[in-house]
């Protein structure tokens, strides 16, 4: 039996001197993309210098920097490795200065505060277009079209009968099928799926931890508490908490 074909996984440069955005980015992006970080534009630069640099995808850009500003490490980027695409994050009320950035060789931008939706398909966008495509993991066909499904969806009521009808086929084979090419079952999937979500969700500090557990898909907080701590092996508040020191 064939196994499932090996996408190389994109990597994504942050470059941002504020830990908690960082910490935001990191989580959010985890089931995208390898993520190298960088708290100032020397560091950056030490980076795409170096034996990581030919393997970075993406470059999201902090706008605002120590030592000197993302638009001064945009046009360097721009000169020296013209290929990366760079989406340079901006305040929330900063149109002059995202115009600036495009003018200088931005790809895209993203307004902060950052919404994870924006975030998450700016950067599939940008590592499909070079070739890279995390996100639509290679294999059958018809379990690529069940985790479609549970991307666009994840924060609906799922059933695994769902989820065999948009792969088109019956609830055996589907069960069946997916483990072999996920190793794991329907139901693993779905619920590591919402709590990766939600790990994202709360680096926001302004999220109340029932408002992540709803938008996560969890419709139960008891439920989103009991998972979550089996996943990632501390409560949701305490996760939290830990962004701060990471």
């Amino acid at each position: 039996m064939a196994s499932p074909s090996v996408v190389r996984f994109p990597t994504v440069l942050i470059v941002d001197d504020e830990m908690l955005t960082r910490s935001f980015l990191r989580v959010a992006l985890e089931a995208l993309a390898r993520v190298v970080e960088a708290k100032d534009g020397e560091q950056a630069l030490d980076i795409l210098q170096g034996p990581t640099g030919t393997t970075i995808d993406l470059v999201l850009l902090d706008h605002v920097l120590p030592r000197f500003s993302g638009l001064e490490l945009l046009r360097v980027a721009k000169r020296l490795w013209p290929s990366i695409p760079v989406v340079m994050i901006t305040g929330f009320s900063s149109e002059e200065l995202a115009v600036d950035a495009l003018r200088a060789g931005a790809s895209d931008y993203l307004k902060k505060p950052i919404a994870l939706d924006a975030l998450t398909s700016t950067v599939a966008h940008f590592v499909v277009s070079r070739g890279t495509n995390a996100a639509a993991p290679a294999g059958h066909p018809n379990i690529r079209k069940a985790l479609t499904f549970i991307n666009d969806h994840f924060a609906e009521e799922i059933t695994l009968k769902d989820a065999a009808r948009e792969a088109g086929l019956s609830r055996c084979h589907f069960c069946r099928l997916f483990r072999r090419e996920t190793g794991v079952t329907f139901l693993s999937y779905l619920l590591s799926f919402r709590v990766r979500r939600a790990k994202a969700l709360l680096a926001d500090r302004y999220l109340r931890v029932t408002e992540v557990a709803y938008a996560a898909g969890f419709g139960d907080l008891s439920h989103f508490d009991r998972t979550f701590r089996r996943v990632v092996g501390r409560s949701p508040s305490e996760y939290r908490a830990s962004l701060k020191t990471a």
